[in-house]
């Protein structure tokens, strides 16, 4: 389903399908990203403006495609789209509280295999009310006009009217801890070794390279732990007050304690090994810790260094 759905929902229904733990949420499909281009009668607009950008100008480029993105995020939402989006997000409802949720990309190229840009789309945490999640949905369709995503597809000779996204809006998973693990060793494409990458509170303090991470280095034969370095992590990413996310400075007693116990790396193994095996090829995935319980947030097939 990746035509209709991106990479990201696409793989998150298989682990669901897996039985694993994954936060329950849904996804908008790529044709309402382009029903919502049509209706607002964005598609030519869009052309006229990405037609003249330079690309070897980075200010030319930043201004027309924030312009873009402006078009896109003060457009009217489809009435039959927003109440779509509004029955499912207030399904996700328990015990009469209004849920946070996190308004995710998922992205794929028309006509391709390519299901993922790693960096190039937005992700938007602890949003909560449907009026909320449907401007953050409309600002996750505009991502796809970052001026990074652009630059992306302009070096990589792809169309920009053939990118898909079709956002997951997701339960959020107020973690405790979170981070990434490898079933490859991303440096020296060691088969043999599952990296892991962990830091305190959403796992935006390791994706986003803002920070330093706590290493895990493991076998993959006995999960073994060949190798630790546990950072002085001294910001994380958690909840801001009232919605959305924030940085802050980590409690002096946890700068210097190891993110997970040994037997939590070994735990977060085998779920990893689950999921290659599934996939028959190294993955790249997005973890969260809240609990007592593992949470999969995302999988992807792992880049691979080729000579």
């Amino acid at each position: 389903m990746l035509q209709e759905c991106g990479g990201k929902a696409s793989n998150l229904g298989e682990l669901t399908g897996l039985k694993l733990n994954v936060p329950n949420g849904f996804c908008i499909v790529a044709e309402a990203f382009f029903n919502y281009l049509r209706s607002n009668r964005l598609e030519e607009q869009i052309l006229n403006i990405s037609r003249d950008i330079d690309y070897e100008d980075f200010q030319d480029l930043e201004q027309k495609t924030s312009a873009i993105r402006s078009l896109i995020e003060n457009a009217g939402m489809p009435s039959e789209v927003e109440e779509e989006i509004t029955e499912n997000y207030q399904s996700l409802q328990k015990d009469k509280l209004v849920p946070f949720v996190a308004v995710r990309s998922s992205v794929a190229v028309k006509d391709t295999d390519i299901s993922s840009f790693p960096g190039m789309m937005d992700t938007y945490h602890y949003v909560r009310g449907k009026s909320e999640v449907i401007k953050n949905v409309k600002r996750c369709w505009a991502s796809v006009w970052s001026a990074r995503a652009t630059f992306a597809r302009q070096k990589k000779g792809i169309e920009h009217a053939k990118a898909i996204i079709a956002p997951v809006i997701q339960l959020m998973v107020d973690s405790e801890f979170a981070g990434v693990v490898f079933t490859i060793n991303p440096v020296s494409n060691a088969r043999e070794e599952i990296i892991i990458e962990s830091n305190w509170g959403l796992g935006e303090s390791v994706v986003s390279g803002k920070t330093v991470s706590d290493l895990y280095i493991i076998g993959k034969g006995l999960l073994n732990i060949k190798e630790k370095r546990i950072a002085r992590k001294e910001k994380a990413f958690v909840k801001a007050e009232g919605s959305g996310g924030t940085w802050v400075e980590v409690e002096p007693g946890k700068v210097n304690k190891p993110t997970l116990t040994d037997e939590q790396v070994r735990e977060l193994c085998r779920i990893a090994l689950a999921i290659e095996e599934h996939y028959g090829c190294p993955q790249d995935i997005e973890w969260a810790y809240k609990r007592g319980v593992f949470y999969m947030l995302q999988a992807r097939k792992a880049n691979i260094i080729t000579e």
